[in-house]
């Protein structure tokens, strides 16, 4: 099973470079283009997928739903709670700063959800899709620190703080309960 996990577009906060976490921002304008990008390359190169799967927050099902329409899907976005994105707690709503990176990293801020339980609750969620679907390519709609777990998970050199675009292609082969990294933080051009 191939399945891509796709950033969503931008927000404000993310513009504003505000911690999201759980606050259900909308895409902006520019998170609605950069989601058409990915739906015409899509369209374009890799039409054919059996499964749109979302996190909950409306920010990744409006993703979602741009490039269902482009691709010609016409079933349901799967809406799947796993995949929402890491509680950031007491953090959300501040400015991402060096000084925030630094309590995120060593889980220093009440509320925070463990990077454990964050790795956890993504991993049992992708491989629940292998066996709760029969389907060879599937789209998750998601987050950033959700993506960047399994990376992280996959490859011990990675550096968290490498910073995952809006709207990101990130390609994951899992078969047999077991996940590899293809390619990951391809944005269409």
């Amino acid at each position: 099973m191939i399945v891509c996990m796709i950033r969503h577009g931008e927000t404000d906060w993310n513009k504003s470079h505000l911690i999201q976490g759980l606050t259900d921002n909308p895409l902006n304008d520019t998170g609605r283009r950069q989601a058409l990008k990915v739906a015409d390359y899509l369209s374009a190169h890799e039409r054919n997928w059996d499964l749109i799967v979302s996190s909950p927050l409306q920010r990744a099902v409006e993703t979602g739903e741009i490039i269902a329409r482009a691709i010609g899907y016409n079933n349901s976005i799967i809406i799947k709670e796993q995949f929402h994105e890491r509680i950031f707690g007491s953090l959300e709503g501040k400015v991402l700063t060096e000084q925030t990176y630094n309590k995120i990293f060593q889980e220093k801020a009440p509320g925070l959800e463990k990077f454990e339980d964050l790795q956890k609750r993504i991993l049992s969620g992708l491989i629940a899709l292998e066996k709760d679907y029969k389907a060879e390519k599937i789209l998750v709609c998601s987050h950033a620190q959700v993506i960047k777990s399994v990376i992280a998970y996959l490859d011990p050199n990675f550096d968290f703080r490498f910073p995952l675009k809006n709207s990101s292609l990130n390609y994951f082969h899992i078969m047999r309960g077991e996940i590899k990294i293809i390619k990951y933080n391809v944005v269409p051009k």
